[in-house]
């Protein structure tokens, strides 16, 4: 197809070999549409660069009422609370969500970000399954739909706003804790290295070891990517090490899970054999035995800050002045790094 042509319906659906009511149905998200299906003719779209033309004029005027939110998984209890505070700010300013998942797969990222906007959303709210800027990013840029990205660093020159939460300083705040209590050995597991979380804990972690002269050993650091399998294997790696870690800082719920998976295989008791410290103050932490340190972040806050983000967003077409802002954290100290190591 020429590039100066522009993709047809008729295009998708010989594309993705099914009838044109078929694309239809998928990409205006009738119900007993299987996944499967939608999934094809999303891909097919995005292919294509095939955009319904109806889509930028609705969005101009700003009828439909809906914001699409994406999400890497709904799995996820951070990301569960934080979209259940936005959709309930953007509720009462008489706005409907619409939920999706890639399942965190970034390549999907883009297909899913195509979907919302076949549906003609006024916005969209992004935690992205990945940082890459292509091609969601390029998708999001050219659609021109106002978008907030949760906890995601925007690229120079994107006219996107971001919700952050500052994750550097109470890394630093934890780092510094469990030195005080004797530990010299601190082992780090974050997620996958291309997210901004990830960034901002690793470098306040190094900068906090470097600040009491304390070497970063490499093979104390590891990087598992959000699932319990992956921080399982990643956790049990890193203990393989001599000498063993005497404190562990794990950065993620989910990585927080495989980790602890790990360390009961080790037969290494929280607490006693190793001090812990978690990123995001979930149930998990709280119940535990021992209760488990943790850097806590209002995630109802993240996401009512992020509706309200969108909604001024929208309502000035896209323009305003403080595109990124930062939330606080706080590090709420437990009894599975509260003790001093014995020398």
């Amino acid at each position: 197809m020429p590039l100066s042509q522009k993709a047809t319906i008729h295009d998708v659906a010989h594309h993705a070999r099914v009838s044109v009511s078929s694309v239809s149905r998928a990409l205006n998200n009738y119900p007993h549409v299987s996944e499967a299906l939608k999934t094809r003719v999303v891909e097919a779209a995005e292919e294509l660069d095939y955009q319904p033309a109806f889509l930028a004029h609705s969005l101009r005027r700003g009828e439909t009422n809906s914001i699409g939110f994406l999400v890497g998984s709904i799995a996820n209890p951070v990301i569960s609370t934080i979209y259940e505070a936005a959709a309930e700010a953007l509720a009462t300013n008489g706005y409907a969500v619409t939920l999706v998942s890639s399942r965190n797969q970034a390549d999907l990222d883009s297909a899913c970000l195509r979907l919302l906007a076949s549906r003609q959303v006024s916005g969209l709210i992004v935690s992205s399954a990945s940082e890459s800027p292509e091609p969601a990013r390029r998708f999001i840029q050219e659609a021109n739909i106002p978008t907030v990205m949760l906890d995601r660093a925007p690229v120079e020159g994107e006219r996107v706003f971001a919700v952050q939460s500052d994750h550097a300083s109470s890394m630093r705040k934890a780092v510094r804790h469990l030195v005080a209590n004797g530990h010299r050995h601190i082992g780090f597991i974050g997620g996958p290295q291309g997210f901004y979380p990830t960034q901002q804990r690793f470098r306040a972690y190094q900068e906090a070891l470097a600040e009491a002269q304390i070497p970063a050993r490499g093979e104390l650091i590891r990087f598992a990517a959000f699932t319990e399998a992956d921080a399982f294997a990643e956790a049990l790696l890193l203990m393989r090490n001599r000498p063993l870690p005497t404190a562990l800082i794990v950065a993620g719920n989910i990585i927080l899970i495989g980790a602890l998976g790990a360390l009961q295989d080790r037969q290494l008791a929280v607490g006693r054999d190793i001090a812990l410290v978690a990123c995001d103050d979930i149930h998990l932490t709280q119940l535990y035995r021992p209760p488990v340190t943790a850097i806590r972040r209002d995630l109802n806050l993240l996401g009512k800050t992020a509706a309200r983000l969108l909604l001024q967003g929208i309502a000035n077409n896209g323009n305003r002045t403080d595109r990124v802002i930062k939330l606080p954290t706080q590090l709420v100290i437990r009894e599975s790094s509260d003790f001093l190591r014995e020398a």
